[in-house]
């Protein structure tokens, strides 16, 4: 059995086609659900908000958790979550992301 390696030029290459789908809109090609989808972050930085906030414009998501150790990063993301989901509800935050884990069985 042999194994592939990934190389950059094929990683940057697949990166940038997921991309170039993503901002074309290619939501013709998926099949559109009406499920809503409970998710949660770990982790409120940049790249964190950024991913899900990009998640909650192109699915239909409630978040209803954010962990992170940091605790001013973590009300400011909260409070962002809740003016920018259709809810409108603030996620319920948590300083340890096993706690997080362990109360919503993710």
């Amino acid at each position: 059995m042999s194994k592939k390696i990934l190389n950059r030029r094929q990683f940057i290459q697949g990166t940038a086609a997921s991309l170039a789908l993503t901002s074309l809109s290619a939501s013709g090609m998926v099949r559109q659900t009406k499920a809503q989808y409970r998710v949660a972050l770990i982790g409120t930085g940049w790249y964190g908000k950024s991913d899900l906030f990009r998640l909650i414009q192109v699915a239909n998501v409630e978040v209803v958790a954010l962990a992170d150790v940091d605790s001013e990063l973590l009300n400011k993301a909260a409070d962002l979550v809740s003016t920018r989901q259709k809810s409108g509800k603030k996620p319920k935050t948590y300083a340890d992301y096993k706690d997080m884990l362990k109360e919503h069985q993710l």
